[in-house]
């Protein structure tokens, strides 16, 4: 199996880690903005959720 990835492949990788990290930054302006106090808590935890994937996905190319 090849252990490489093509050019294309990174371009989509390098997209979606951003991606991740956008989506938490929004969810994190939502979450503070939101005067419901259950939907201020699930837009954090969701926040949280991106941050941890977009972490992972970077911590799998070191």
């Amino acid at each position: 199996m090849n252990q490489y990835l093509t050019h294309t492949e990174l371009e989509n990788l390098h997209y979606m880690i951003g991606e991740h990290q956008k989506i938490a930054d929004q969810l994190e302006v939502l979450a503070q903005t939101s005067a419901n106090p259950k939907t201020k808590s699930n837009l954090k935890i969701a926040a949280e959720s991106a941050k941890v994937a977009h972490n992972q996905l970077l911590s799998s190319f070191r």
